[in-house]
């Protein structure tokens, strides 16, 4: 009796662990499939660093347009794919961001963002996101339509919550910047931020 007790454990134990390896073979087989991104419909950008430069000179350019104005000055700065996909690239390239990124691309069209990299999470995941980013009480709010890694969805509940915790994070940011946001618009290649500087 006690020995088919311990091979009926075994053998149920056989299953399980069997029944795992399926599961996490067909997660990996998801995550790192490519994203869904060819609906997208988007061309390929080539980052440049020429890009890269021109909106770091766009920024500091910005910067003194700001301290050179006065209260109510309304001010605009206009990023493209190309300058964002770029700066991003370079970024990566120099390990300034939290996680490892090759073949960084930054789409603007219709009112949306959609980004697309592939990171290094100890196995490499396509990331794809799409998202609007939109003003409100002067602050931006960026809402993420969708998120894949890889072929996987990632649910809308998580991703409010991730969001609504960076939110909070930098609203203090916000709120110390000389400017508020006033709009900003997504079209054509490239997104418009129109910016009023405070009292």
């Amino acid at each position: 009796m006690n020995k088919n007790i311990i091979r009926t454990s075994f053998l149920a134990l056989g299953a399980i662990f069997a029944l795992l390896l399926i599961i996490v073979g067909i997660g990996g087989y998801f995550i790192t499939s490519p994203a869904p991104i060819d609906e997208w419909g988007t061309t390929w950008v080539e980052p440049t660093d020429e890009a890269a430069t021109r909106l770091d000179d766009k920024i500091a350019a910005l910067e003194q347009e700001i301290d050179d104005a006065t209260a109510g000055a309304e001010l605009t700065l206009e990023i493209t794919e190309e300058e964002a996909t770029s700066k991003l690239d370079k970024l990566s390239r120099a390990g300034e961001l939290a996680l490892e990124m090759d073949d960084t691309q930054i789409y603007l069209s219709d009112g949306m963002v959609q980004a697309f990299a592939k990171v290094d999470m100890v196995i490499g995941v396509q990331v794809a996101l799409q998202a609007k980013i939109e003003v409100e009480d002067g602050k931006p709010d960026i809402t993420i339509e969708h998120l894949h890694l890889g072929r996987i969805p990632i649910p809308k509940t998580l991703i409010n919550t991730v969001m609504t915790a960076l939110e909070r994070g930098l609203e203090e940011y916000w709120d110390d910047l000389p400017v508020v946001f006033k709009y900003i618009t997504i079209e054509h290649g490239a997104m418009t931020i129109t910016m009023v500087k405070k009292d």
